[in-house]
């Protein structure tokens, strides 16, 4: 974990891009130190239908969904927000100036009851512990 979902309205696409939005979250999760690196997912998707606002059409929006595995302290939490919300606002800040633009972050956890998850993903170039994978009942 995490996973690192991205959505934006389409007309940021050129930005998101060119903003390196995706590398710039993906390395920060990485850079964080907080994850295994395997663990690691972060994609993104551009929303083509959309109203921002007042609808007009220069208006956009970036929502940032960060999904963790549960346990970590509120501290923690807050860290990542920080961490990953300074990445999002390095590749999309210059759009400040030129669009109505709003970007969300929000650390949410899995729920531990009633998620499920299984992965080959590590390797041995990558120390971190496994997470342990629960069963599917």
């Amino acid at each position: 974990m995490p996973h690192i979902q991205i959505d934006y309205t389409a007309n940021l696409a050129d930005a998101v891009i060119t903003g390196r939005l995706v590398d710039r979250v993906h390395q920060a999760a990485v850079d964080s130190g907080i994850f295994p690196v395997w663990g690691i997912r972060t994609f993104a998707q551009a929303m083509g239908e959309y109203r921002v606002g007042n609808g007009e059409a220069g208006n956009g929006f970036v929502n940032v969904t960060v999904r963790i595995a549960p346990g970590r302290n509120l501290a923690l939490r807050q860290r990542i927000r920080q961490e990953l919300f300074g990445a999002v606002l390095a590749a999309m800040g210059p759009l400040f100036d030129k669009h109505r633009l709003g970007c969300q972050l929000e650390v949410t956890e899995f729920d531990a009851d009633t998620s499920v998850y299984q992965n080959n993903l590590a390797t041995t170039d990558d120390p971190a512990e496994p997470i342990v994978c629960r069963p599917a009942p």
